[in-house]
């Protein structure tokens, strides 16, 4: 019995690469399977939910200042989570870009966001914030700094800073502590922007 689901979870994370190198490929050669690209990674990425009940949430103390030694190390350690981060979305419409040595920019087009007029995550971007969370675990020192959203195409701020609300909230629920995000704003642009940086405190 062990060995066989041993196998079956094998051959799962085997499949899990096999499809989302073969969605790389195509999308190379046509744009239009860039959404499915997308979903081939929220496919990969996700994970079962635990059949364990949860114990009711203590009050978080204060994050502990960082040290010297972590913050000399903030930029390779960003550097190395830009480059992760870049490996899973190749390919996809996400761009990952290195700011400066201490911040990284994320930028998610709208269409993979939200729908018309909505403000819930679609699954293309929880993907993203996901992958974003475990960098953020990699990395204690990092915070987000900025969580923006955009509206539709016609300006509706309220519109936008709901949607970056429900960013927020949704990398709270991953486990990022709430001193660790900034406040929901209004995008520049047709994007969800993000931006991790390392700590300066």
């Amino acid at each position: 019995m062990g060995r066989c689901l041993a196998g079956s979870v094998a051959g799962v994370g085997l499949n899990c690469g096999m499809r989302r190198q073969a969605a790389e490929s195509n999308a190379m050669r046509s744009p239009t399977l860039l959404v499915l690209l997308l979903a081939v990674v929220v496919a990969c990425t996700s994970t079962p939910p635990s059949s364990t009940t949860s114990s009711p949430a203590s009050a978080p103390t204060p994050a502990p200042a960082p040290t010297p030694d972590q913050r000399a190390a903030a930029p390779a350690h960003l550097a190395a989570e830009r480059q992760w981060l870049t490996s899973w979305f190749k390919g996809t419409p996400v761009k990952i870009r290195q700011v400066d040595e201490n911040a990284i920019a994320i930028d998610v087009p709208r269409e993979f966001c939200f729908d018309q007029g909505a403000s819930k995550v679609k699954p293309a971007l929880g993907a993203v914030l996901d992958k974003m969370t475990q960098s953020l675990q990699r990395v204690p020192i990092a915070q987000v700094t900025l969580i923006a959203a955009p509206a539709d195409a016609q300006a509706n701020n309220e519109l936008a800073l709901k949607r970056a609300a429900q960013v927020q909230q949704h990398l709270r629920n991953a486990g990022v502590r709430a001193d660790r995000l900034g406040k929901p704003s209004v995008a520049s642009g047709p994007l969800v922007q993000l931006r991790m940086e390392a700590s300066s405190l």
